[in-house]
């Protein structure tokens, strides 16, 4: 079985009963980074064989696939949430369902839905775009597409694109659009700003340094009187 298990986006006490009993009896622990699991694993009292899962590498997925195709049960993580989304692991659940093998995955911490659940905005249906592209023209293009469907909209930013974000936000969808930034979340300094997305950027802007990774939250349409 191969097992794809969310871990802490910050804050330790968030991992779950189930996510430590998969990990404890896994015969392998694939991660996105070997350092930073084995201190999630020493924590927990954890002594098990970690190996570095590259998704861009051939001969990394096929290390998952042979121990699954030996009956072991494998466990998956990325340095924090739940892997496959914005994190690697897509490919080996993706092979390992074309083979027939068995796949699940454990619910548990994931920054988008948090976010969403703490923003206030509309959740009974939002749009994940995770990290955008580079290019501006493709930001907005993006953007574009997702504001055609008048639906929260979820991304991840990290704290030196995210003032050019709120630009596009606003170029795409006005500066009055409902927007919220939770940074840091779980974490000993998570913050909150919500307002306009002129708001949140003057907030922003008025740091003196911007640190941390962002969940950026939009709705395209102005607060209603009565949300």
């Amino acid at each position: 079985m191969l097992y794809v298990v969310p871990t802490p986006i910050g804050n330790l006490e968030d991992i779950t009963a189930r996510a430590l009993r998969v990990l404890r009896e896994s015969s392998v622990v694939f991660c996105e980074d070997t350092r930073r699991t084995r201190v999630l694993m020493s924590h927990f009292g954890l002594a098990k064989t970690l190996e570095r899962y590259d998704e861009n590498d051939e001969r990394s997925v096929e290390r998952v696939l042979e121990r699954l195709r030996r009956g072991e049960d494998v466990a998956l993580v990325s340095d924090g949430g739940l892997p496959c989304l914005s994190d690697p692991g897509r490919r080996a659940v993706a092979r390992a369902r074309r083979e027939g093998l068995a796949v699940t995955a454990l619910p548990g911490p994931n920054a988008a839905t948090a976010a969403v659940a703490g923003s206030g905005l509309p959740g009974d249906s939002f749009i994940f775009l995770g990290f955008l592209p580079r290019t501006a023209s493709k930001r907005r293009r993006a953007l574009e597409e997702a504001k055609a469907l008048g639906r929260t909209i979820v991304i991840y930013e990290s704290p030196f694109r995210v003032l050019e974000l709120l630009d596009d936000a606003a170029a795409t969808f006005g500066v009055d659009a409902q927007c919220v930034a939770a940074r840091e979340l779980s974490k000993i300094h998570e913050e909150w700003l919500r307002g306009t997305v002129s708001v949140v950027k003057d907030a922003l802007s008025a740091k003196a340094q911007i640190l941390g990774e962002f969940v950026v939250l939009f709705h395209p349409e102005p607060e209603p009187a009565h949300a």
